[in-house]
């Protein structure tokens, strides 16, 4: 039997169709045991145009892990407000073989409902 994340990788590898330019760029997010991570990336050029972390927010709650939902609407308010100041209001998600509740969703919803366009 494959692993939690043996499984993730298999179901990422179908998912080829995902590309970003630089006028549409994908966004990936990436859950590690403490942070989230997520990052805009031209696909045509392969250059990341914009890469933020729970790490880097200001820890306001006193806990260990920075992966929790509470962080993944903080991630992204700010990932918007990055993608907004950069003039990229829309983009193609790419949820990296997660499946889509939990963190993923609040993270999403966030940014849906900071205007930017999936």
């Amino acid at each position: 039997m494959n692993s939690r994340n043996e499984q993730r990788k298999l179901r990422k590898k179908r998912s080829n169709l995902i590309w970003g330019t630089q006028q549409i760029p994908r966004v990936v997010i990436f859950k590690s045991n403490r942070y989230l991570m997520v990052q805009a990336i031209d696909d045509e050029i392969s250059n990341t145009l914009f890469l933020v972390s729970t790490a880097n927010l200001v820890k306001e709650i006193n806990d260990y892990s920075r992966k929790n939902k509470s962080y993944a609407k903080k991630l992204g308010e700010v990932f918007a407000d990055k993608l907004k100041s950069g003039d990229k209001e829309k983009i193609v998600f790419d949820r990296n073989g997660y499946f889509y509740h939990g963190k993923i969703k609040i993270f999403c919803d966030t940014m849906r409902q900071l205007g930017i366009k999936f």
